[in-house]
């Protein structure tokens, strides 16, 4: 979410073509299906998962420290004739006059707030803008088993057609303890085949972990009400789980009636490759982690 470390707006003409992730929006559907209010989607970034709210009737609002990823978002609104409060701000220094009852970071975001001073801001600045009671859904990847594929090797996103021509996108990464740098590289060919452009794009997203995590959600001022392991709410296993998704809520409020307070597997043991889950990344958006798609 920091637009100091990734230059979206440099792809947001392009982001669409080479990601079209749908996995977890039956999940935020659910969530938020009897939400009383607007919902505060932040990172909404293009619309991957803003358009089927809206579709769906939920009154959103839309947030991206992207200009160019919001324009693209404004203007598939308008193509379709739906409406939403379209705002340009970053999570950790949200200034919003509505106090929601729910707030989403969707596509593993959350690691793309790199520092812990910034990640304590962002859960500052989000629980500021939740009424009593407010959910926040917070998700990121399980550092165990995403960690694995920060090994320098140069991995092919896929080859997606353009007008003319074909687009190719395949990446890198290094480091991972915590923060992970990416190297992201755009290849546009014509129709026979040679190469007309090449776009370089360096990413920047952060392993945090569990414990991490929810310490500093707690001194932020919230309650764990769940930690979901995949976006069918399996109980997060700390060796297999690609993810985290944490719903988190105001401690001002009362008790969560969804589920169980924290879904969590006691079983501990060596990452290894997680069964069933789907293809997925952070918002550092488009590259793809080697794991099947379960819904």
């Amino acid at each position: 979410m920091n637009s100091t470390q990734i230059d979206y707006d440099s792809v947001a003409e392009i982001y669409d073509l080479y990601v079209a992730a749908d996995y977890d929006i039956p999940f935020f559907l659910e969530e938020t299906a009897h939400v009383e209010g607007p919902v505060l989607e932040l990172t909404a970034g293009t619309g991957r998962l803003s358009l089927a709210l809206i579709q769906a009737g939920v009154p959103l609002t839309c947030v991206d420290a992207s200009r160019g990823m919001l324009d693209v978002l404004s203007r598939k609104l308008r193509e379709r004739g739906l409406n939403a409060e379209v705002l340009c701000a970053d999570i950790c220094e949200l200034e919003l006059p509505t106090r929601y009852q729910l707030a989403l970071l969707p596509f593993q975001a959350f690691m793309e707030i790199t520092g812990e001073a910034r990640q304590r801001q962002a859960l500052a600045s989000v629980l500021a803008c939740l009424a009593p009671g407010g959910r926040f859904i917070c998700t990121m990847h399980n550092p165990a088993v995403r960690r694995a594929q920060v090994d320098g090797t140069l991995r092919l996103v896929g080859r997606f057609a353009i007008p003319d021509g074909s687009l190719v996108v395949s990446g890198f990464e290094q480091g991972g303890h915590p923060l992970v740098k990416r190297l992201q590289f755009f290849e546009f060919f014509n129709s026979d085949g040679s190469l007309r452009s090449k776009q370089l794009l360096p990413m920047e997203f952060e392993f945090v972990e569990r414990d991490q995590f929810e310490a500093m959600a707690l001194e932020a001022g919230f309650q764990v009400r769940a930690l979901y392991g995949n976006y069918d709410r399996a109980s997060f296993d700390a060796g297999r789980s690609p993810v985290m998704i944490w719903v988190l809520q105001r401690a001002d409020a009362q008790p969560y009636s969804r589920s169980k307070p924290v879904c969590v597997s006691s079983q501990r043991g060596a990452p290894q490759a997680a069964p069933d889950c789907f293809a997925t990344f952070s918002r550092t958006r488009g590259a793809i982690s080697a794991m099947k798609r379960s819904n």
